[in-house]
């Protein structure tokens, strides 16, 4: 499914809340959501990020929670539509291969967002500033539900405490570490993502970071 020269990403994601508050069930709207995801392929996953953040960075508190309670459900029964990427440690022929065992992972949306920031080559990784506006908004939405908060919570502290599951580095499992705890603590999403992008060992674009850092910052 190719995106359009100038995607509509205000009419996708109001089409994704409508869809959300018209469907009459959880099932129904957890199918949705992975019919979107599973449509735009891997390749894709990052469009349907987009979508997610446009809702919460432009919709009100219903729209954004129309969204966050189909993911409530999607949390509960595991189905949280996800998006696969290499493994860290395999070699970019083994990336570019069809999925397999060894060669890519599954990520949550938060969770692909911070691997696109910590562990892509850098010229195709988001900057310090892009994630930043990215994950506050995903964070936002999904926020609009505490118990979607909570149990997204609960799944990042599971996940960084596998370090089997080969995502994830062990320096962006620190730093997601980070940001869950503080984002479960009752931090807003500036401050939760600020601290992502801080205990980074080494900022890819680290004009952001390193004001994020400063006292000013660190004590909103």
């Amino acid at each position: 499914m190719p995106l359009l020269p100038e995607p509509r990403w205000v009419q996708a994601s109001q089409a994704l809340v409508e869809g959300c508050v018209d469907l009459q069930n959880d099932e129904d709207r957890v199918s949705l959501l992975t019919t979107v995801c599973e449509r735009l392929g891997d390749e894709l996953y990052p469009a349907f990020l987009r979508v997610l953040w446009a809702i919460g960075q432009h919709g009100d508190h219903a729209a954004c929670a129309a969204v966050a309670n189909a993911l409530v459900h999607a949390l509960r029964t595991g189905r949280l539509p996800s998006g696969r990427r290499g493994a860290w440690g395999a070699a970019p022929s083994a990336q570019s291969a069809a999925p397999g065992y060894g060669h890519t992972r599954s990520l949550g949306p938060l969770e692909y967002l911070c691997a696109w920031h910590a562990q892509a080559d850098a010229g195709r990784a988001l900057t310090s500033e892009q994630f930043h506006i990215a994950a506050r908004s995903l964070m936002d939405l999904i926020a609009s539900s505490p118990e979607a908060r909570r149990l997204y919570c609960e799944k990042l502290l599971a996940d960084v405490g596998d370090p089997i599951g080969g995502a994830l580095t062990r320096q962006t499992r620190h730093a997601l570490r980070e940001l869950a705890i503080t984002w479960a603590a009752g931090a807003n999403a500036f401050d939760a993502s600020a601290r992502f992008l801080s205990a980074l060992p080494q900022a890819r674009d680290s004009s952001l970071a390193s004001r994020l850092s400063q006292p000013a910052f660190a004590t909103r």
